[in-house]
């Protein structure tokens, strides 16, 4: 494990943080693996669904985005938090339901650089890796400082 504190690095801040540990990381940024813990005790499953909790997919989305992010930026010394914003969604499929108690393991690469945008590529597993959650490609403008 690299770190453990995305709120070093992250704009996101709980509710809406939906990652938990860098695992790896290569040293240009362009690809690692980011773990995200599906706490049973989330607020959302309140709604999605009671009777059948399932994590929805677009928090999935959300939390590959994050991911990306960690990865491509790294630890930070939490003084100069960046910014991420999503620009596209190429293509996304949700393979298997995400259920509390689940621990996620994202697997990050970056495809292309074009035009200050940056193309990632995502696949979300179960943390042995033998289960895909769901996968897909996006587009993310990465980098600004926030002030």
């Amino acid at each position: 494990m690299i770190s453990d504190r995305p709120e070093l690095t992250l704009p996101h801040r709980d509710p809406f943080l939906w990652v938990t540990r860098l695992m790896e990381r290569n040293e240009d940024g362009s690809e690692g693996v980011v773990e995200f813990d599906v706490d049973a005790d989330l607020d959302l499953f309140r709604g999605h669904f009671p009777d059948r909790p399932i994590f929805p997919g677009v928090i999935q989305l959300e939390a590959g985005a994050q991911a990306c992010m960690w990865v491509f930026m790294g630890v930070l010394d939490g003084g100069s938090i960046r910014e991420g914003l999503f620009v596209a969604v190429d293509s996304y499929k949700f393979k298997r339901p995400v259920l509390p108690g689940d621990i996620l393991r994202i697997h990050c690469k970056k495809l292309h650089f074009k035009a200050g945008l940056h193309n990632w590529s995502v696949e979300i597993k179960s943390r042995d890796d033998s289960v895909l959650y769901s996968k897909g490609n996006f587009w993310m403008k990465l980098g600004g400082v926030l002030s």
